[in-house]
């Protein structure tokens, strides 16, 4: 089991369907980053310390077939630290990092 966070300062804000909601700033992130080789299955928790997660929090899954990153859920966008960290342990993120341009 792989376990890591990775923190770092950027501009956040709330969208939905019909675009943003609430203000937009710039607030510390925490990811949250694990992963199981197992069961090829990992996850992932993003939250702004600011506020302990109240302006800006999301968390979602992320399925793997031989160490390839192949799905998630969660979050409309996979954010890049999150496809970083993947990569440094190792894991292959190419496609994914095609498909959503990252």
């Amino acid at each position: 089991m792989r376990d890591s966070f990775i923190l770092e300062k950027q501009y956040a804000r709330n969208e939905n369907s019909f675009g943003q909601v609430g203000e937009a700033k710039t607030v510390t992130m925490k990811y949250n980053i694990n992963f199981n080789e197992e069961k090829q299955y990992g996850s992932f928790e993003i939250y702004d310390l600011e506020s302990g997660g109240n302006d800006f929090y999301s968390e979602g899954g992320l399925w793997f077939k031989e160490n390839e990153l192949v799905d998630y859920d969660g979050i409309f966008c996979l954010p890049t630290p999150v496809l970083d960290k993947l990569e440094e342990w190792g894991l292959n993120v190419s496609d994914m990092r095609e498909v959503l341009g990252r």
